[in-house]
């Protein structure tokens, strides 16, 4: 009986290759513990096939009971190890026919054995059965875990080269320009042309009522003068003096009194009689000196005569707010503020896109109405004014005067500096004058930062690889710059900027 040990290598081919070439009855095939050596169920059945060729009696040594199951239902003898196998050699060869088959039946009857191998096919098959020598064996292994190290080695190199980032944050060098030009905005334009843009006359009716308190003072007189008369009779004849007769001076300043009791004078011939008189007039003009109130006013003149032999007293005055010129011009200007104010806020809902109100060309262009509540002089603690008036204003395209702007900055910019877009700023200045068609002439204004340019390509390609703070400083030493650049490197492995510039990411500041 031949042994044959199998390996994890060996499969159905090398096997049956093993069959002719020991060319024994009976054979014990020892498969390995582990590997696929005959697990497939086509593996075993060619293997039933081959021996029933060759007229071979095979039994199999496997400790998987799996194996043993399918190996028994075709015909193979089977055993857990070798001593079982030797032990039980009579039992498994005797009692059969030595040319009986076993297993599945061959097609086409028994086959011929095959030809017999020559020396040369015998030598080439033993060289290939014959396991590898120790030594190559361990030459594989190591060559392959070299391999393997190699590789992460290689991996690990490539990650470190390709992976980390820099983020360098430059601040170039930036200076601002400004510019003002003027500008007229002629409604009458289709399109800008020179230094004239297109404008846009807007009108609007508004109507506004407001008050202010006065600031007028004036005497107002508020208290008459007052004192007594004496009435001396002419004539022999009684005469009756009644309330309400009117006495004054004569002297040019016409000052009336009038009697408050009714009195009788004797019809004696010098006879007299008195009676209190108070002025008609409040005020002090009524505090007239004795003697000078001679004049009766009526019929009564022809027979009586009058004086006062005492001053007249108690005419007085008070302090009054009235309306001054003052407060109806200060009036006046508030409403035409607040019409203003409602004015553009109209106008403002009336822009196109890229228009713009020239606040300093709101201007009054009718008034229909303004109706103060009292004269200047009129006593009043408030002063009212209603007004209806037509306001006027330009709407001017921002676009055409912005773009005559730009032009204006751009020609302004010094060599080796560029335009910071997002700070272009424009703006409309002082309205210098406004005409009766609407035409303003304006000032715009302009102002702008211009930043260094940077050529970064060749800096980059200079500090990569190198340490952050050398990098930084030649950077600083070599563009343009306000101020040392921050680096910023990700993972901080080597702290060292990336060796690939691609992986070297700027990030150019240019705000002031």
């Amino acid at each position: 009986m031949q042994i044959i040990h199998l390996n994890s290598g060996d499969d159905i081919v090398s096997i049956n290759d093993r069959l002719v070439w020991y060319q024994e009855q009976q054979m014990l095939l020892v498969l390995p513990e582990q590997g696929q050596v005959l697990r497939e169920g086509l593996d075993l059945v060619r293997l039933r096939r081959h021996a029933d060729g060759l007229r071979l009696e095979v039994g199999l040594v496997t400790a998987d009971p799996d194996l043993s199951d399918q190996a028994k239902a075709l015909g193979f003898p089977t055993f857990t190890n070798t001593d079982s196998a030797q032990n039980s050699r009579l039992g498994w060869w005797r009692g059969k026919r030595r040319r009986e088959v076993v297993g599945l039946p061959t097609i086409g009857g028994w086959r011929k054995p095959p030809r017999q191998l020559d020396l040369g096919d015998r030598a080439e098959m033993h060289r290939r059965l014959t396991p590898a020598a120790q030594w190559r064996r361990w030459l594989l292994r190591y060559a392959a875990i070299l391999f393997f190290f190699l590789t992460v080695s290689l991996l690990f190199v490539g990650f470190s080269y390709a992976v980390p980032e820099a983020t360098i944050t430059l601040r170039p060098e930036v200076h601002s320009l400004s510019t003002v030009r003027q500008i007229v905005a002629d409604p009458t334009l289709a399109e800008a042309t020179g230094a004239s843009v297109p404008g846009r006359v807007l009108a609007v009716v508004e109507t506004w009522q407001a008050d202010v308190a006065t600031t007028g003072i004036a005497a107002v007189p508020n208290a008459p003068a007052r004192g007594t008369v004496v009435f001396l009779n002419q004539v022999a004849q009684e005469a009756e003096v009644p309330v309400g007769t009117r006495v004054s001076t004569s002297d040019g300043s016409n000052i009336t009194f009038q009697t408050l009791q009714a009195v009788t004078v004797p019809g004696v011939v010098g006879a007299t009689a008195e009676t209190e008189v108070i002025a008609i007039e409040p005020g002090p003009q009524g505090n007239v000196p004795a003697n000078l109130v001679n004049r009766i006013e009526g019929t009564l003149a022809l027979q009586l005569e009058v004086i006062n032999l005492e001053d007249m007293e108690g005419g007085a005055v008070r302090e009054s707010q009235v309306v001054a010129e003052e407060d109806q011009a200060r009036l006046r200007s508030q409403v035409l503020q607040f019409i203003q104010a409602v004015a553009q806020a109209e106008m403002e809902t009336q822009l196109a896109a890229g228009e713009f109100l020239a606040v300093d060309s709101l201007q009054v262009a009718q008034v229909f109405n303004e109706t103060y509540s009292h004269f200047v002089g009129e006593q009043t603690t408030l002063l009212s004014l209603e007004m209806r008036v037509e306001m006027q204003g330009t709407a001017v395209d921002t676009t055409d005067a912005s773009g005559l702007i730009f032009d204006a900055l751009a020609g302004q910019v010094p060599e080796g500096f560029t335009l910071v877009p997002n700070s272009i700023h424009f703006d409309h200045g002082q309205v210098l004058g406004v005409d009766e068609d609407g035409r303003i002439t304006f000032e715009m204004l302009g102002n702008t930062l211009v930043a260094a340019d940077l050529a970064l390509a060749e800096p980059l390609e200079t500090i990569s690889g190198q340490p952050p703070d050398i990098a930084a400083a030649y950077l600083h030493q070599s563009l343009p710059l306000r101020e040392v650049p921050s680096i910023r490197i990700w993972p901080t492995w080597f702290d060292r900027i990336p060796y690939l510039s691609a992986r070297i990411r700027t990030d150019v500041q240019t705000s002031d």
